[in-house]
């Protein structure tokens, strides 16, 4: 029987398509994930992964109901929560729940005239970093024991997975700046070459790179643009480690995105259209008075 004229879906259904760019990213973390429990050492009980995908996954999806009306699974949350759960090390449980919801957060109550700006787990990561008081940190570089090739390895599965995601320029912009810059401070006398181009194999660099500063929705919609961006970020990177400044990948990331609304605002003036890039599948259900 067909739904009344003047009634319109109560509810809709909503999973990414296998085009869907996050799926890729998903597997990427997921596998990143297991072999971390497996095989290298991640210093990270399940506990707290799990508390951490648990919490973003079941705000994310609350929001999204109340707010939407739609049952969507959280697969951007679910990429956020593994982000940080692999990134932040506490000691503290109750710092995997509350992080991702921060990060969650950040996505509704954050926004320009469009969408969010700030990458949700960087947003959280830097909040804890900046107010958590030292109960939390960013694991260190040599998560996996700084083996080089295994970092040979994720930087070629990264690119790969750039590719895939159209957003190999950036990746490139960015590994090539923090080398220029690298170089530069090393010129300067801060430090060897190992010291200088050392973060280049840690797992810390890796994830920034391959699950962080590519999010499409949190970076400029051009090709020209994300160059730039890359360039800029890497630039305030190496400045801000040339004054001894921890972290400072994610305080350079947070401060561009703080800056996006504008960015997106020049470029809307320049008639640059912003597209989707999420490929989603929609199936409504229940019907309502319209």
């Amino acid at each position: 029987m067909s739904r009344p004229a003047n009634h319109k879906p109560a509810w809709v259904f909503t999973l990414p398509s296998i085009k869907d760019p996050r799926c890729m990213l998903a597997l990427g973390l997921t596998l990143w994930t297991v072999l971390g429990q497996t095989t290298y050492y991640f210093n990270r009980d399940s506990f707290q992964l799990e508390v951490a995908v648990a919490s973003a996954c079941a705000l994310d999806f609350v929001i999204t109901a109340i707010w939407k009306r739609e049952l969507a699974v959280p697969l951007s949350a679910y990429i956020t929560a593994l982000s940080i759960g692999l990134l932040v090390e506490s000691y503290d449980w109750r710092v995997y729940v509350v992080v991702p919801c921060w990060a969650i957060l950040s996505k509704y109550l954050l926004r320009d005239q469009t969408r969010h700006f700030f990458n949700p787990s960087n947003f959280g990561i830097v909040m804890v970093l900046l107010f958590g008081h030292g109960v939390a940190s960013v694991a260190p570089g040599s998560q996996w024991g700084a083996d080089y090739r295994v970092a040979f390895a994720i930087l070629c599965l990264g690119m790969m997975m750039m590719t895939r995601l159209k957003q190999l320029e950036l990746a490139l912009a960015w590994i090539g700046g923090f080398v220029v810059m690298s170089l530069l401070r090393m010129a300067l006398g801060q430090g060897g070459l190992v010291f200088a181009l050392g973060p280049l194999t840690g797992a810390e660099f890796a994830l920034f790179t391959f699950s962080m500063l590519p999010d499409p929705k949190t970076c400029p919609p051009t090709r020209r643009g994300r160059v730039v961006w890359a360039l800029s970020i890497a630039v305030t990177d190496g400045v801000l480690r040339y004054l001894e400044i921890r972290y400072s990948m994610f305080y350079a990331l947070f401060a561009h995105c703080a800056i996006l609304p504008g960015v997106r605002a020049l470029a809307a003036r320049a008639g640059v259209q912003e597209k989707e890039v999420w490929r989603i599948l929609k199936f409504p259900f229940g019907s309502r008075p319209g």
